[in-house]
């Protein structure tokens, strides 16, 4: 072997072998006057909601709600609904009982300390639920059930599975100890960070469990924002990482966040 190969060898080593310095100071957070919005509007005849708060000034910090603002909804057809903080200072805004039409544009108006930030979306078609598919499977010696997840329809979309065994002989616990949220996304991207993307853990359930589902339409600009929201959160830590960004928005100048307008598709199922 030449010279050259034991010098490339030696710096190799070199590198590997460098010191870590422990970095003793204090990480000073920006504390920004920017308004977080989070609001899906549905078809489903219920009270909607809009929640403000602010960004985290640090990982521990308790939420910031923004309270005390003026926000509204309006329609193409120029209906106006007020929504109201219920409980005051919690930042949660409210509207009565009210569902959003196919085919419609809705805006989203806040007035929040002077300023004024607005958002537009539409709804698309809701699309039917295939039939929920399901494994049985051993655990400990006994029987679950575990859920099986794929991409289906033609349009982008999420279902989120709401699963209940709290009114099951398998709950010993308080009936909110038996109960599961999980969502599936299908934005019918191409992604490379989506495919080798973390592996999740495996999630059983016992037999008599209550499915849920309720799949929600999604927007070209709702799309947008959940693929980066998931590539800065869910799909980080695999091989494919890309560079952190800012997730977009369709608020106004001041405010990220994103109000959806979306068509929700339900039907429940007992695993048997």
């Amino acid at each position: 072997m030449n010279k050259n190969f034991y010098i490339i060898m030696l710096l190799l080593l070199m590198l590997g072998s460098s010191c870590e310095e422990v970095l003793d100071e204090t990480i000073d957070f920006e504390r920004t006057n920017l308004l977080v919005v989070e609001g899906v509007l549905t078809n489903e005849r219920i009270r909607q909601k809009v929640k403000l708060t602010h960004p985290y000034a640090s990982q521990n910090e308790p939420e910031r709600p923004a309270t005390g603002a003026i926000v509204v909804i309006a329609d193409s057809d120029q209906n106006i609904t007020l929504l109201r903080e219920s409980p005051r200072g919690s930042g949660e805004y409210f509207t009565d009982s009210l569902r959003a039409v196919f085919g419609k544009v809705y805006a989203l108006i806040i007035r929040y300390k002077g300023n004024e930030y607005r958002a537009f979306d539409a709804t698309p078609p809701g699309q039917l639920l295939p039939p929920l598919k399901y494994n049985a499977i051993e655990v400990d010696g006994q029987t679950k059930f575990e859920l099986q997840f794929e991409d289906s329809g033609v349009n982008p979309n999420y279902i989120n599975y709401n699963v209940d065994w709290s009114a099951t002989s398998s709950c010993t616990t308080q009936p909110e100890d038996c109960q599961a949220k999980l969502v599936y996304y299908d934005l019918k991207n191409i992604d490379v960070q989506k495919i080798y993307a973390p592996e999740k853990e495996d999630i059983y359930f016992p037999p008599q469990s209550t499915v849920i589902r309720k799949r929600y339409s999604v927007s070209g600009p709702y799309q947008d924002f959940l693929r980066s929201l998931l590539s800065e959160t869910e799909w980080r830590g695999g091989v494919f990482d890309i560079q952190r960004d800012q997730v977009p928005t369709n608020l106004s100048e001041g405010a990220i966040g994103f109000f959806a307008v979306t068509t929700v598709v339900k039907d429940t199922t007992v695993l048997r």
